[in-house]
């Protein structure tokens, strides 16, 4: 992602943490807590977590963790995120070995290989590169072993404005079936947000 982009993001959650002092899901530009689970919990079920390498991009305050954690035992997992803040506290709660947190621009660090790779509304993103969604999707399906999890505003019911981006989910699908077979489309779980699941033949 281009700095540009990248400082407008890092503006937008700054803004939001400082009008929302507390509310982790409103500073990360969740509409509330039961939002952002939501999204979470259709990631969950997506596919077995069950001693898997998990890499989450764009994590935040690394709350997927926990939710998975408490339902499988994840074999390790990642979380990437530019905000140091967001990190911060991220490392204070989730202490556990199998859990760390790198602080980066999750478009272009070197990452190693996890089995699932997920990237839960840090695609949501506006940005000056036409083919960024592509790039990333490719991108983490190149660092998924497995399993690649996303979600996306759907443009149908959420028009594109000020920061976030939206996009049309069968679009999305149809890229996502060049790069693999095994894709499938999760709508109808809250309005105006759609999921894509691609699993790699193993």
């Amino acid at each position: 992602m281009h700095w540009r982009d990248r400082f407008k993001v890092y503006w937008y959650h700054r803004k939001q943490t400082h009008r929302w002092k507390g509310d982790r899901a409103k500073s990360l530009g969740w509409t509330n807590e039961e939002s952002q689970f939501c999204r979470f919990e259709v990631i969950a079920r997506a596919t077995d977590f069950e001693k898997k390498s998990v890499l989450d991009l764009g994590c935040g305050y690394g709350d997927l963790f926990e939710l998975l954690d408490s339902i499988y035992r994840l074999q390790s997992y990642t979380g990437v995120d530019q905000h140091s803040g967001f990190l911060k506290t991220a490392k204070q709660k989730y202490t556990e070995d199998r859990c760390q947190f790198i602080a980066g621009d999750m478009s272009k660090m070197p990452l190693e290989t996890h089995d699932v790779v997920i990237a839960s509304g840090s695609l949501n993103y506006i940005c000056r590169d036409s083919d960024y969604l592509t790039n990333m999707i490719t991108r983490m399906f190149d660092l998924a072993n497995q399993t690649v999890i996303f979600n996306l505003l759907n443009s149908s019911q959420y028009p594109s404005r000020n920061t976030l981006m939206s996009y049309h989910p069968q679009g999305v699908y149809r890229f996502c079936k060049t790069l693999c077979d095994d894709v499938s489309l999760i709508e109808g779980y809250t309005e105006g947000d759609f999921t894509i699941v691609m699993n790699k033949a193993v």
